[in-house]
């Protein structure tokens, strides 16, 4: 399902070919016989990388080839990963690849197909929840020694005790 940006790194298209429309905030992009990646919104050629941007700016691309009209945009987007890869990103873990490749071809669409989108969905949310609440604790600590005096009685001797009072001569 799309989702727009918070910040643009290139406008939503609208499809230029095929009989399927593109969500508006989908950006187009053509392939050509030679490979090179044309955007269709910003009318210029773009680089793996900058599919890249574009989809960690919060849009989708729809990748057609410009010859047949064919959806391309699943081979692209594993290109686009291989050259992360490339680029020493690591993004793939070498024994989850080895597993990738001797599993039978049920078992891995299965895999794709149920547990892996929701399960890394659900890894951002609990990611952002963490650091949320971290954040939260941080603030917190941070008005600590204040809080003590307030809610325990006695708390400026415990202070004393512990050192953390400044002594008076």
């Amino acid at each position: 399902m799309p989702r727009k940006a918070t910040k643009k790194a290139a406008p939503p298209a609208q499809a230029e070919t095929s009989n399927e429309q593109a969500a508006p905030d989908c950006v187009v992009i053509k392939r050509y016989g030679n490979r090179r990646l044309y955007n269709t919104e910003t009318k210029g050629y773009v680089t793996y990388q900058d599919i890249i941007a574009i989809v960690r700016s919060g849009y989708d691309v729809r990748v057609v080839d410009s010859a047949s009209d064919e959806d391309v945009t699943k081979a692209v987007l594993i290109q686009a990963i291989l050259e992360e890869e490339k680029n020493q990103k690591n993004l793939l873990p070498l024994p989850f690849l080895f597993q990738l490749l001797r599993s039978e071809d049920g078992a891995a669409k299965d895999f794709f197909s149920n547990y892996l989108a929701s399960s890394f969905e659900a890894y951002l949310k609990t990611k952002e929840e963490f650091d949320r609440r971290f954040r939260g604790f941080l603030e917190m600590s941070a008005n600590a020694p204040q809080m003590w005096e307030k809610f325990i009685p006695g708390a400026e001797a415990m202070k004393d005790l512990w050192g953390g009072g400044s002594k008076k001569k």
